[in-house]
């Protein structure tokens, strides 16, 4: 702290010797931005919020993760893409409930994906548009011949050689 006390006083000294004094915050923070932050810090920061994910946080954490990601990153995206960054990095558990619903807001999405995690914590998680019957429902991925894209796994066999 003491270093940037005695830069700023350095560079108010040159600013009275030629060049025109400071006028507004914006340009004070310009010039300790240039003096203090690094080149790759936004980089850096871009690339955390891409790597984030729920993984042990709970819901609301994860939200709050985010959010504090993308503002000091200055990212500002159309409301569909900060809803698929969200769904992307949630547990998958949680965001099969949360991909059956239709969302305007990411509020909306949020709350979804909390009630989602209260119950599965409980151990009751149902699909979101069961009718409330006592039945199980779990897809037969195998017999139905679908795979849910978040668990296709890519084969590691070698393709046939051609004749």
């Amino acid at each position: 702290m003491e270093y940037t006390f005695i830069w700023w006083d350095q560079i108010v000294i040159s600013r009275r010797n030629g060049e025109r004094l400071v006028q507004t915050c914006r340009e004070m923070k310009v010039l300790m931005r240039r003096r203090f932050v690094p080149n790759h810090y936004y980089r850096d920061l871009y690339l955390k919020l891409q790597g984030l994910n729920q993984g042990y946080k709970t819901v609301d954490e994860y939200h709050k993760k985010i959010e504090i990601a993308m503002i000091r990153a200055n990212v500002v995206e159309d409301r569909e893409a900060t809803m698929a960054r969200f769904l992307n990095g949630l547990n998958l558990d949680i965001a099969n409930v949360v991909e059956l619903q239709h969302y305007v807001e990411l509020e909306d999405m949020v709350h979804m994906a909390m009630k989602a995690e209260r119950q599965l914590r409980k151990g009751h998680a149902r699909p979101a548009f069961d009718s409330g019957s006592s039945s199980s429902w779990k897809p037969n991925l195998k017999r139905e011949g679908t795979v849910h894209p978040r668990s296709f796994v890519p084969s590691r066999t070698k393709p046939p050689k051609a004749n």
